[in-house]
This record gives structure tokens, sequence and C-alpha cells, in this order.
């Protein structure tokens, strides 16, 4: 049995044995989260239950590191009572000390005085030197407590300086992280248009940080942008384009389904939603759900605006899309300039090389979800899955007859009506 050992409602996609922590906690591999997590103990002799979904693995991830959380939060508020206690127990200690030696010299200046009583002419003299004796004791005290008369510079060190920085021990109630600047990082809490308070000088778009800005008005009001050294391509970030372009292993977000890797935590959870098909963005006029704001925002433009700013000098044809229109250039001076390197064949888009390439893979990566059918293309499948849903969208232009496949469309209008229309005209 394949079902997942911990939900039972999916398949499971990858061996318990297998999978690794996405360097959640260096100490500990998947089967010690496991256990720390839910009490459950693998044998690696039993043959059922040894797989599980992504979704199963992604919460008990997420799960470790709240519960790790909330430990950790746990002990240091167990530290600060302890170190509460600690401190009234030596503070009580100290007062009850502190009362029997000022007792204690009370006393002996008392049994002083008493002794010398008789040295006295008057009572009133008598009390003046109690009095006198008295002050000087509180001089003594407030003087020996005083930092300004106590205090004793000290050497100045050589070498590396050191700095006690108080702030950085500042913790948000929020997610118990221990930061700098707890003002600054409150506001990663908030919303994305709540923390937008930062205006272009040039246009009126919003920032959430300075940083974000710079960057903006650099690269969009400036033009300015750095040159790769490997492949002579201008870009705004050097370092994420290195990283994403030319050392791809170097990346250490990776997918455990698909096994790509990505450049931060966000990438890669926008990436995730392609597995787990849950989509939490939807079209407000035609109900579409998308995997992020700005594919959703850029649908609407596309489809429901009919946004075509880009327009073809040969044949006046708009487009959405810059690289679209340089795509459809190519249909004019009919340049293809991505070659195949299995079969040198060429092609006009990465796209149409994309998939073309699948044709020399022997795996079949894209399956039904319906049967037990694979396919060597994407295509593929939205073809197949006609056969299951029934659904015909393609309707012929010269009578109501409607189709499944835009192929067997256009295969009845030849055979049904431009075929026999030919005839008619030869006659």
């Amino acid at each position: 049995m394949d079902d997942c050992r911990i939900c039972l409602k999916c398949r499971g996609e990858k061996d318990i044995f297998e999978l690794e922590a996405e360097k959640v906690n260096d100490s500990k591999n998947f089967l010690e989260i496991m256990f720390f997590c839910l009490d459950i103990v693998v044998s690696r002799d039993s043959k059922l239950g040894r797989k599980m979904c992504f979704d199963c693995y992604r919460k008990i991830i997420e799960f470790e590191q709240f519960k790790t959380l909330a430990l950790r939060n746990n002990a240091y508020w167990h530290d600060i009572q302890l170190n509460e206690n600690i401190t009234n127990e030596v503070l009580l200690e100290d007062e009850i000390k502190c009362e029997n030696n000022s007792d204690n010299d009370i006393s002996n200046n008392n049994e002083i005085i008493v002794k010398n009583y008789d040295l006295f002419s008057s009572d009133d003299e008598f009390l003046s030197v109690i009095k006198q004796i008295k002050c000087e004791n509180i001089f003594a005290e407030t003087k020996e407590n005083d930092p300004v008369e106590n205090f004793v510079p000290k050497k100045k060190q050589k070498g590396k300086k050191t700095r006690v920085d108080e702030k950085r021990n500042e913790i948000c109630e929020e997610c118990g992280k221990t930061v700098a600047n707890l003002k600054h990082h409150r506001r990663l809490h908030k919303s994305l248009d709540e923390r937008k308070c930062y205006k272009c000088k040039q246009c009126d778009k919003k920032f959430a940080s300075y940083s974000a800005r710079y960057r903006h008005n650099k690269v969009k009001h400036l033009g300015i942008k750095s040159q790769c050294d490997i492949c002579d391509k201008e870009v705004v970030n050097l370092r994420a384009h290195k990283l994403m372009t030319h050392n791809v292993g170097d990346m250490r977000y990776v997918c455990v389904p698909c096994g790509r890797r990505f450049i931060s935590q966000s990438a890669l959870d926008l990436h995730s939603t392609i597995h787990t098909k849950q989509f939490a963005h939807t079209c407000d006029i035609c109900d579409k759900k998308f995997r992020s704001k700005i594919i959703m925002l850029a649908h609407k433009r596309q489809v429901h605006d009919k946004e075509k700013s880009h327009l073809c000098q040969f044949c006046s044809k708009g487009f959405f899309k810059k690289y679209h229109l340089q795509e459809h250039l190519r249909s004019h001076t009919k340049e293809k300039p991505y070659q195949c390197p299995e079969c040198k064949k060429f092609f006009a888009t990465t796209n149409s090389l994309k998939t073309h390439r699948f044709v020399h893979s022997d795996v079949k990566m894209f399956a039904c979800n319906l049967c037990d059918m694979t396919f060597s293309k994407p295509g593929y499948v939205r073809s197949h899955m006609v056969s299951h849903t029934k659904e015909k969208r393609y309707s012929c232009k010269y009578c109501d007859a409607r189709f499944g496949r835009s192929d067997h469309r256009k295969r009845h209008e030849f055979t049904a009506h431009e075929r026999n229309y030919g005839l008619t005209q030869n006659k």
C-alpha cells in the first residue's frame, strides 16, 4: 500500500527513510523530528506504511519549528523566574546582615557614650553628641553608595572593541525571536499594504523600506544595471542572477517532491502550491484562482482589460508582454535561435524547445490524476483529460457540432464542409 502513513487521504510521494529535513535542525534527521513531534517510530523492517505525502511532511517540519520555539521560550521564562527567586533570597539575607551590623554599631556607640556619660555636664550636651554621631554615620553610608565618589576609571583595552548592545536582548512577543531593533521588527508582522509607507519621489509607487525604494529608483528611473561577467547580460541583482542562473546547486532551499532549488523560503513556498494545488488568490471577475497576487493582477490586465501595449512593427498586432512580441517577430524573420542538443533541431522559442525535449526523455513525468496513464508532455495530459470530463469546448464554425479536441474539430470542418465545398466549386 502506497497510502500516506499520516493522513491516509492521498498517495504517499516519498519514502520516509529517504526524506531529509530541510535544514530545520542540523542535529536531527527526519525520523528524529517525527518522533519528537508525533511520538511515532517507524521500523526499517516494515514494508507497509513507509510512504508520506508532501502536505504531511511540511506540517511536521512546521510543527517541529513551533514546538522547538515554545520549549525554548518556556525555558527562558523559567530561567527568569529562577533568577528572580535567587536575587530575592540574596537581598533578604543582605538586609538581615545590614540590620544586624547596624544594630551592633549603634549598640557599640551607645555603650561608648553611656560609659562616657559622666564626662558631659548636661543632658543637652549629651544629646547633641549623639545627634552628631548619627549624622556622621549617615554621611558615610551615602558616600559609600555614591557612584561618582567610588568611580575608578578603567584602562582602555587595546585591540578589538567589545560593545554590549542591550537592544539585542529584546524579544518579539508574536514570534519569539531575539532582535536588535524591536520597533523595526514589529513592522514585519503587519500586512504589506500597511508596511508600504515610503513613497517614490519620481512616481506614486510606495515601498516598505528605504532600500526597496532606492532599488526601484536606481532601476526604473536611473536605468542602472550590473553586467554579468559570465554571460554578459545586464541584470538588476547580479548576485541573485549568478545564483539562480549559473550556480543553481548552491541554493539551499530544496523542494522535496521535484528536487528543484530556490533562492529563498518565500520562493519555495510559492512553488509548493504547484504540488498542493492550493491557490489563495481568486479573480473577482471569472473566479479563477492563482498562486500569487501578481499573477492574478496580470491575468486581469491581459484577459479582462485586454491590455496590449506592445505592437508589432510589421503587422501592428498587439501583445501584453514584451517577450511575447519578441517571439512573434521571429514569425516574420523566420529566426530559430534555440537548438535541441539531442536531435539538433531548431526552435523559435524556449517553451517550444522545452516541450520538444520531453520527446527524448524515457521517463513519462506527467501522470493523469484519474487513471494510471502517464505522458511525456503536459499538453498530452490536457488532451487526455477530455476522455474523463467529456467536455466539448470546440464548436464547428459551419454547424452546431461540438468536439472535445481542436484537432477533431479541424478534421470535421475539412471532411464535412470544406472538402465538399471544394468539389462543388470544381464542378
